[in-house]
């Protein structure tokens, strides 16, 4: 994404109000591959304060995604509040501003953060999604399995820590 800023940089101080709209390709991420559903939109107001530009706005999106309970494929959508700011050259090393040069920002490298950043970690299709029997894979939202589930829970690592304490003994 690329926003032309040819007007700011002339008229420091003055606040324009933009909104960019693109289709972006599939993204690896950590090992995921991230698919947009819907192009990514960013509304948002842009200043140059003599030294950098700023940009605070909102960005949209939605990504196709697998349900964490189901797997089934889903659209999660995606909606960031960011504040940027774009400047010609650091001054510190530690700053978080984006460079640029010309009269033109690449908003890819804000894009990309803002969206991965943002992106949950698990999603799912509805807060009511049974999810797959954990014995046979079985879909619980399509049918009811025929698995035997354990009556008994299972005994864990402080079980017997557990038979101390309802004992009333000393630990």
């Amino acid at each position: 994404m690329k926003l032309n800023v040819s007007s700011e940089l002339k008229q420091p101080g003055k606040v324009s109000e933009r909104e960019l709209s693109e289709r972006l390709p599939a993204m690896e991420y950590l090992g995921r591959t991230i698919e947009f559903a819907a192009p990514v939109i960013l509304k948002f107001a842009c200043s140059f304060d003599g030294k950098g530009i700023g940009l605070k706005g909102v960005l949209t999106t939605a990504v196709l995604t697998e349900c964490a309970r189901c797997t089934k494929l889903m659209t999660e959508p995606i909606e960031v509040d960011f504040e940027e700011r774009f400047v010609k050259e650091k001054t510190d090393e530690e700053s978080e501003d984006y460079l640029f040069s010309g009269e033109t920002l690449d908003l890819d490298d804000m894009v990309q953060t803002n969206i991965f950043l943002n992106l949950p970690l698990s999603s799912v299709c509805s807060a009511d999604c049974r999810g797959l029997c954990g014995v046979c894979g079985c879909d619980l939202n399509i049918a009811q399995c025929s698995c035997v589930k354990e009556a008994e829970p299972r005994k864990g690592a402080l079980s017997e820590l557990e038979q101390l304490l309802s004992e009333n003994k000393e630990v």
